[in-house]
């Protein structure tokens, strides 16, 4: 017989594995009647036309099925039955010829693990045979992180799938060192025992050949022993692996897999590994710059020069991300605390200035991140709330608790602060009744931050006598902030300035710093008090009394003869953290927001002290910082809109006001200078 027809008939069949309509479910049943197996366990796909490719602009792409996802369902339809009637089989011959004619209609599609497994039929097979069934379930496999124990069950349960196995550990010593990894690999993520003869058998080559491994070999073994046990051999392996790693570090070249090797390296080598990743920072591509975010946020290494490095380059190139992967991008900052204002406001303005092209779904998951991280990104925050509000129906339980959650972390509510507020009531309304009882305490408590306080709900948590016994601590903690948001937004004063009392307080050592500061600055114990608190509530740093007609504080052994005063004002100060306000400024957010409002509606003026500012300044030279707080003037009060009434204090307590950076931080930086300059001449 000729032998010509043959390659036509290998090019048609894969021809035909591209076709998607007809053939998708077939193709199990065609591979299981064919006569000769080695055509089927295919490997390069079918020749398309340069022509016929059409150009797409990349950001266009985030929204279709990806070729991995359409490799993690082939599974589930490999199962589909084997036999077909007669008529649809004519009609799917006339669909195939037409594909086949245009052979760009559909994309190749890969062949799934069981299609393998299928096309292992035949009675005997050829090393290029095996070899091309291991290549393509590993393929399958590394694609498919999220493959289910029903598909892994469906795969190992194939009738196939011991023949393969046997076959495999008959030919493992004489495998090349890329499928012996490969094979280790497909059955270790198959859920294979590791006692059994096969793995064991994988596990001592492996072991001997460990020296002769190449570095992107290294890789894959590695990843095949974080799935086993550890036994003796395991060990072994590990330790081996782990000398090779940090030997190879110095010679890795290529990016990618020095990316791979971060991923598996031990503890005591990522610092190696970050180093010979700054090295060659400036050959990364976009999506290389992308997945280091990935890999350090899996490792969970935060390295800030790495980081930066990296955000330099995807700061200018973010248009060349879809936005699935600019969602990834800001889930990778919030799970390494990379606080990196400029990249999340390039983030922010290229989401606004694309903003057609992203659904709800899609901004809140960027919010999402953008709160953890305390960015509060002002005009995207604004347009989601306007979104909500046209379109309240759409809020289900989960939507108003993301909703709730992101807005009160950030202390935001838009212009429309009443038709928003009102908009997020009449949901948690509609919802309460099915919403779990800790959810909606969570929902109610979010909501109280913002300050919204839903009587309806608030009702229903306080009638619920066992909700209280199903609470942890931090859940017993928002319930109590709950019931004292409900008495404060009402109006009534549950706690009086005579309840301060002083307790012992255990500070870190920046707040200590902050503490010792303005005790130097008022050499006077009796002008304040230090560390009270109201009972089992709100704690203050430091209290001061103010006498606005004389403009100087008042010793606290004086306060009770003047407390029917109308010119006393009672001020707490609060040394707070860079936790304590969003990214980038000194906007409260969160508890702290909502301590400021509580306070203030106690009868106290708040003003607060930002620990990290101070530590600040105890690098400046204390004479110049001196200087600095003299020259403050009604002048630049006006100028930088500082309130007036806070011009009063300054005559006494002047280094508290400068703290704040009311007026030094709106300064222009070389105007600033400029003025410190003319402070240091005077």
């Amino acid at each position: 017989m000729h032998n010509m027809p043959l390659p036509y008939l290998l090019r048609t069949v894969r021809l035909l594995q591209s076709c998607q309509s007809y053939i998708r479910g077939r193709l199990p049943s065609i591979l299981r009647t064919s006569s000769s197996s080695s055509g089927l366990l295919l490997t390069h796909k079918p020749w398309t036309p340069a022509s016929t490719v059409t150009s797409i602009p990349f950001r266009f792409f985030n929204q279709e099925t990806s070729v991995i996802a359409e490799e993690n369902n082939t599974v589930s339809e490999s199962s589909v039955c084997d036999s077909a009637d007669h008529s649809h089989a004519h009609s799917g011959e006339d669909s195939l010829k037409a594909d086949v004619q245009n052979p760009s209609t559909h994309p190749p599609r890969k062949l799934s693990c069981v299609e393998v497994l299928d096309a292992f039929s035949g009675s005997a097979y050829s090393q290029h045979e095996l070899y091309d069934s291991i290549k393509s379930m590993w393929n399958v496999l590394a694609n498919s992180k999220k493959l289910k124990s029903s598909d892994k069950q469906l795969i190992t349960d194939h009738p196939n799938f011991s023949t393969l196995c046997y076959e495999v550990m008959k030919s493992a010593p004489s495998m090349s060192n890329k499928f012996l990894v490969y094979s280790l690999n497909v059955f270790v993520s198959l859920k294979v025992n590791q006692k059994t003869r096969l793995v064991q058998t994988l596990l001592s080559i492996c072991q001997q050949r460990l020296s002769s491994l190449k570095v992107g070999e290294i890789s894959i073994l590695a990843n095949s022993l974080k799935m086993l046990e550890s036994n003796k051999t395991v060990d072994i392996l590990n330790s081996g692996v782990c000398l090779l790693i940090e030997l190879k570090c110095e010679d890795i070249k290529d990016v990618t897999l020095l990316q791979n090797l971060m991923r598996i390296a031990p503890t005591h080598l990522r610092q190696k590994f970050e180093e010979k990743a700054l090295q060659m920072v400036d050959r990364f591509t976009v999506p290389q710059c992308l997945h280091m975010f990935s890999v350090l946020a899996e490792v969970n290494l935060h390295s800030e020069s790495l980081l930066d490095a990296c955000s330099h380059k995807l700061i200018d190139c973010l248009d060349e991300l879809s936005c699935r992967r600019i969602i990834s991008l800001t889930g990778y900052c919030s799970k390494l605390s990379y606080f990196n204002e400029k990249l999340l406001s390039a983030i922010g303005d290229n989401i606004m200035n694309n903003i057609y092209m992203w659904e709800k779904w899609q901004i809140s998951a960027v919010l999402t991140s953008m709160a953890f991280l305390r960015f509060r990104y002002v005009p995207l925050l604004d347009y989601f709330a306007d979104k909500i509000i046209e379109d309240v129906e759409s809020l289900k339980t989960y939507n108003l608790m993301t909703v709730s959650k992101v807005y009160s972390i950030v202390n935001h509510l838009p212009e429309e602060r009443g038709k928003f507020l009102e908009t997020l009531n009449t949901a948690l309304d509609s919802l309460m009744n099915s919403m779990k009882k800790k959810d909606l305490l969570r929902t109610v408590y979010n909501l109280c931050l913002l300050g919204l306080v839903p009587a309806a709900a608030i009702q229903k948590l306080l009638e619920d006598k066992s909700l209280y016994s199903t609470l942890d601590n931090v859940e017993k903690s928002y319930l109590g902030h709950i019931k004292l948001c409900w008495l404060l937004e009402s109006g009534s004063r549950p706690y009086s300035i005579e309840n301060l009392e002083n307790v012992k307080a255990n500070h870190s050592d920046s707040v200590m710093m902050c503490h010792t500061f303005l005790k130097n600055y008022f050499t006077d114990p009796c002008l304040y008090q230090e560390n009270m608190q109201f009972p089992s509530s709100y704690f203050i740093d430091f209290v001061f009394t103010l006498d606005t007609n004389q403009r100087n504080l008042i010793p606290m052994g004086d306060v009770q003869k003047l407390e029917n005063s109308q010119n006393i004002t009672r001020i707490a100060v609060l040394c707070c953290t860079a936790g304590s306000f969003t990214l980038g400024n000194l906007h409260p957010i969160g508890k702290m927001a909502v301590k400021i409002r509580h306070l203030r509606s106690l009868g106290f003026h708040v003003v607060v002290v930002s620990v990290n500012n101070i530590e600040r300044m105890f690098s400046l030279n204390i004479t110049l910082f001196r200087k600095l707080v003299e020259s403050i003037t009604v002048t630049h009060l006006y100028v930088f809109k500082v309130p007036v009434h806070q011009f009063i204090m300054l005559s006494e307590v002047k280094r508290v006001e400068f703290l704040r950076e009311n007026i030094l931080m709106e300064i222009p930086s070389n105007q600033k200078a400029n003025e410190i300059q003319q402070i240091e001449e005077t």
